[in-house]
């Protein structure tokens, strides 16, 4: 119950924000590109900095960095990883040194490292996306919702209906 009114609590915080609707969106897009991309010691502070250079949204950048929390990151790092290592060695696994050698094992975490970025980085840009033209999308219909609300309680106090049935 909790997941589901913070999900709430998000959306409807999301809807709501004064902003140009291309704004907010960008903000989500950029926060789930972040998300996506394995800096997680940096999401907050790479999604704020970025949304202020950008100049998109820096709450529904935030919102859009909750997708990667400690229930998805590891899914996300392992797809991450597999798709950055077939990307740049053909799907070759890496092959750790046999005997300890410090220069052998930064190479094997240099490796390991560049194919979990690149493959962040590729797996990042669909969702992103997709995050952008839903949210834009969200926000506009929203808006045009509240404005023939307000447009049909504008037509109503300036025109009342007029009284039937025995009192009129």
């Amino acid at each position: 119950m909790a997941l589901r009114r913070v999900l709430r609590y998000h959306w409807l915080k999301c809807r709501r924000l004064r902003d140009d609707p291309r704004k907010i969106a960008g903000g989500m897009a950029l926060g789930v590109f972040i998300a996506f991309t394995p800096t997680i010691p940096f999401h907050m502070v790479g999604a704020l900095t970025l949304a202020a250079l950008l100049r998109v949204s820096p709450v529904t950048a935030f919102i859009g960095i909750q997708i990667s929390n400690p229930l998805t990151i590891v899914p996300l790092y392992v797809a991450a990883y597999k798709v950055g290592q077939f990307l740049l060695y053909r799907g070759k696994p890496l092959m750790f040194p046999e005997t300890f050698s410090f220069e052998a094992w930064l190479n094997v975490l240099w490796q390991g490292g560049v194919a979990l970025q690149v493959g962040g980085v590729v797996q990042a840009i669909p969702p992103a996306i997709v995050a952008y033209f839903l949210t834009l999308w969200i926000v506009q219909r929203y808006r045009r919702r509240q404005a023939a609300k307000a447009l049909s309680v504008l037509a109503l106090s300036q025109n009342p209906p007029q009284a039937s049935g025995p009192e009129a």
